[in-house]
């Protein structure tokens, strides 16, 4: 008798949870689901304001440019434009640019003149053009060297040298970039104020440019000091020399994004100023350096004589007759009256 009164006690010791947890979950299920615990995340509004995602600022005792900011989001999205778009695709550009220049001259060879030199030179640009323009070139020359090596000498340069000697030798292209480049609008001032009136439109340039200036038909294409393609090319200087210096400005002094921030609500962090400002100007540089190229290309190999001019500043009297007739007349005419 004792034995079944222990084994009824176990059975009912066994049952009775399970009778109750039943009875709990169908009174649950008739009172509907029970509701989420509500108890925020307190470490979330710091990660907000780690990421920049609160309307109210986040505040430091650290002073300097986004000193608050923790988290940039936009760095990443820069990187993979710097890295994927800008370096290949201005690399081949450049690239390009120098096949085409090459296989022109391969086809067409250089500009000869039809009676040959004469013997005679007259003066063609005078000290203060000629300065100038030197002055010009060498520091697009400095800076266009020192921003290939920032822009493209990771991947070129570190196999061929190693990154002890990449690391002093880039170390070097920041600072002339950074102390040249404010010389440059400087320059790009001078040049506007000095050739300007010679670059302007004159009758006859639509011609010029019908000819291909004297690459198609068998007349002569007629050009006053500076031909057609010589203005467009004064003027292209002058808009990319305007936009690289600005961008170029930006990124050399910082008040002046922190300006643009405080101006124009758009940017909501100093570095997002200086992102596009370094995309901006990459762009802008890449096609000057091309557009370069190909000046140097006419000036010392399609076209003999061109450069002679601007070293010397005096012409052979046939180069001006066959390329800058109207401006050859103007002189002869002008030293007829003098004398």
């Amino acid at each position: 008798m004792r034995i079944s009164k222990h084994w009824i006690l176990a059975l009912t010791m066994t049952i009775l949870p399970l009778l109750v947890a039943f009875n709990s979950g169908t009174v649950a299920a008739q009172e509907g689901p029970i509701s989420a615990i509500n108890n925020p995340n307190p470490g979330a509004e710091l990660w907000q304001a780690v990421r920049g995602r609160l309307d109210t600022p986040a505040t430091t005792q650290v002073k300097g440019h986004d000193s608050a900011v923790l988290v940039n989001q936009q760095g990443d999205q820069w990187t993979a434009v710097r890295n994927k778009e800008l370096l290949p695709k201005g690399g081949d550009l450049l690239i390009v640019v120098l096949l085409i220049i090459g296989a022109v001259y391969a086809m067409r060879g250089p500009v000869t003149l039809h009676a040959g030199a004469s013997g005679k030179e007259i003066d063609r640009h005078s000290v203060n053009a000629r300065f100038v323009h030197w002055f010009l070139a060498g520091i697009f020359i400095a800076l266009a060297l020192s921003g290939l090596i920032l822009l493209f000498g990771r991947p070129l340069l570190i196999p061929l040298f190693g990154k002890a000697a990449f690391g002093t030798l880039a170390y070097g292209a920041k600072n002339v970039h950074n102390f040249v480049g404010p010389l440059f609008p400087v320059a790009i001032f001078l040049l506007f104020f000095n050739m300007v009136s010679k670059n302007l439109y004159e009758k006859g340039d639509l011609k010029w440019f019908a000819q291909g200036g004297g690459m198609f038909g068998k007349s002569h294409a007629s050009a006053g000091k500076f031909n057609p393609g010589e203005k467009i090319l004064f003027w292209l200087t002058i808009f990319l020399g305007i936009v690289v210096s600005v961008t170029g400005y930006v990124l050399d002094f910082p008040a002046i994004a922190s300006w643009i921030v405080a101006t124009f609500p758009e940017f909501t962090q100093y570095r997002h100023v200086m992102e596009l400002s370094h995309v901006i100007h990459t762009i802008i540089a890449v096609l000057f350096i091309a557009l370069v190229f190909g000046h140097i290309f006419l000036a010392v190999f399609f076209v003999p004589g061109t450069l002679q001019g601007m070293v010397t500043g005096k012409v052979d009297e046939n180069w001006a007759k066959e390329h800058h007739d109207r401006w050859y007349a103007e002189m002869k005419g002008s030293a007829k009256g003098d004398a």
